[in-house]
């Protein structure tokens, strides 16, 4: 018989009981879904088997289970909808974890036997995302691993509004940072000071009221940057950005009217730029955006009205227009000769102008080896 390596339990909603100790030592693989009644035991005067450790550890939907002193060891854990877990102990070793969706979680520490200890004393931990877990408020004293290299925070409002003690600048090894917040917190005193360790990367944010532009000059090694719904997106753009941005994403900023034309142009490594659901942008200023930029991607901007002459730099490999009704005018001379790729669809005032060999536009792209447009015939649309 080969040696179990793998175990997968979903929807056995009269399974109540699991001993770990008495699994297989083979086992690589744990995922259990959808236990509602399921919990984690130790049967009496037995140890728990020190020696099992996982190369993954995924429990979903398993609402009776509360004693996290009875999880296995894994590298990486995964555990969402767990709803009676109030606490949550990281076993040692752990390299990833996960917790999504977990209502009621208010403590998060490592687990050294029976004592709850900080998270810094976990070297292992490299990654840490939380999501959806309103209840916890901060982080154990002694702050974050020290190794850890992704952080990600999402909609957990109380741990955002005391970001200010997670001490990120003491994390040197930080590359990757994602905050996700829906607005609701009030303003933090001294927010806008709030410290990152220059090492990172890529930085997401989303939705935090205060956030300077000192924070983002700060990070001399940013790469990638995605914001969304921040209401001070136009000053942050006006101040400037780090210059070692490749990749750039700007999205839902009902406040973003216009791109300034110094603020972009000074992002001279800039290559990839997405302007998504900004429905105060009327157009695009000429000769804004930098030589650099190859992908340029414009989503869901309701009031963009036109793309001036000179708007579109001489190095753009791709461009991607998508959902602006009332676009109705593209650059008179022509695309850059640079253009290899072009998709336009969902606007409905450009279509009359980029029909197949007869629309206005055509002549002015026909060179392009790739166009990706939708016009519609009648109740339907076609691809072309």
């Amino acid at each position: 018989m080969k040696q179990i390596d793998r175990l997968y339990i979903s929807d056995c909603n009269s399974l109540t009981s699991l001993p770990i100790c008495t699994l297989p030592s083979t086992l690589k693989t744990i995922s259990i879904h959808r236990c509602w009644k399921l919990k984690l035991e130790a049967p009496h005067g037995s140890k728990m088997n020190s020696n099992m450790f996982l190369e993954e550890l995924t429990l979903d939907e398993c609402d009776s289970i509360s004693s996290p002193e009875l999880v296995p060891r894994a590298r990486n854990f995964y555990v969402e909808s767990c709803q009676n877990l109030t606490r949550f102990l990281i076993p040692n070793g752990t390299e990833r974890l996960s917790l999504w969706y977990c209502e009621n979680l208010k403590i998060l520490s490592v687990a050294c036997g029976t004592q709850m200890m900080s998270l810094n004393i976990l070297p292992s931990l490299k990654e840490l995302r939380l999501s959806r877990c309103p209840e916890i408020e901060s982080f154990p004293d002694g702050g974050l691993p020290f190794n850890l290299q992704l952080l990600e925070i999402s909609y957990c409002e109380k741990l955002v509004n005391g970001r200010k003690e997670w001490r990120l600048q003491t994390l040197p090894s930080l590359r990757e940072l994602e905050i996700r917040h829906d607005g609701s917190d009030e303003e933090i005193v001294g927010g806008e000071n709030w410290e990152m360790p220059c090492s990172i990367q890529r930085l997401t944010i989303d939705n935090l009221k205060t956030f300077s532009s000192q924070v983002l000059k700060s990070l001399t090694s940013l790469e990638y940057l995605s914001t969304y719904d921040l209401p001070q997106i136009q000053s942050l753009l006006e101040q400037g950005l780090p210059s070692s941005l490749s990749e750039l994403h700007l999205g839902g900023h009902g406040e973003l009217h216009s791109l300034p034309t110094e603020g972009l142009q000074q992002l001279t490594s800039l290559q990839s730029l997405e302007i998504r659901n900004c429905h105060q942008l009327h157009s695009l200023p000429e000769s804004v955006l930098p030589s650099s930029l190859s992908e340029l991607t414009i989503e869901g901007c309701a009031n963009l009205q036109s793309l001036p002459e000179s708007a579109l730099p001489s190095s753009l490999s791709e461009l991607t227009i998508w959902n602006c009704p009332n676009l109705q005018s593209l650059p008179e001379s022509g695309f850059p000769s640079s253009l290899s790729k072009l998709y336009i669809d969902d606007c409905p005032l450009l279509e009359p102008l980029i029909k197949f060999d007869n629309g206005a536009y055509w002549p002015k792209f026909a060179h392009i080896p790739e166009i990706y447009t939708c016009i519609s015939i009648g109740d339907h649309e076609c691809l072309c």
